[in-house]
């Protein structure tokens, strides 16, 4: 039996990995077959309609792996209990989550738009600093390097209309910051 305010940290990790996995596939579910239209062949209709939509997936795909791995690293730590304060923080980064296919289909729409980036990339941000905030609370890690992706994310929004859907590109950099944190502050990267 539990004590009263506390939570079965399995449980929770559990629930958080099914809605992952949820956001995941209706990220991909949006993915549209190509529209083939009289004298276009369907290579053409592929390459301009449905081969930007599995690029923006992909790397969508590839921050929620690295959000998922950051998260599953967190409950590593926890123990067998979590407060209810991990309970909210960890909803908040889940509800931010189940944001990212409305983001991302938004955004696919309209690449070149600052506006579609800045809702797009803003919740990625957004993702980054609640699985901070999340950090912070169950583990008491107050690592930086989740400032740094944010920012990271927020570079694409200038960047849209001068390289159009090209923008979101700028996110792989989010690996060497997160390296570069790692290296200068290796022992919990403290605030």
């Amino acid at each position: 039996m539990q004590p009263s305010g506390q939570i079965d940290s399995k449980r929770l990790e559990f629930f958080s990995d099914a809605v992952l996995a949820v956001a995941i596939t209706l990220m991909v579910l949006r993915i549209t077959p190509p529209i083939v239209r009289g004298g276009d062949g369907l290579a053409d209709a592929f390459w301009s309609d449905t081969v930007p939509q599995i690029i923006y997936f992909l790397v969508t795909f590839a921050i929620i792996v690295s959000f998922w791995v950051g998260h599953h690293d967190v409950f590593q730590k926890i123990g067998p209990e979590a407060s209810r304060r991990v309970l909210f923080a960890n909803m908040t980064f889940l509800a931010l989550i189940c944001l990212l296919p409305f983001g991302l289909e938004f955004f696919s729409d309209e690449p070149s738009s600052v506006v579609t980036t800045a809702v797009y990339a803003g919740l990625l941000a957004l993702c980054s600093l609640a699985m901070t905030w999340l950090q912070w609370i169950a583990v008491g890690d107050h690592s930086l390097d989740a400032i740094g992706r944010a920012v990271v994310f927020l570079l694409a929004i200038p960047l849209a209309p001068l390289i159009g859907g090209f923008s979101p590109l700028i996110w792989v950099l989010n690996w060497p910051v997160t390296t570069w944190f790692d290296r200068h502050y290796p022992n919990g990267r403290r605030a």
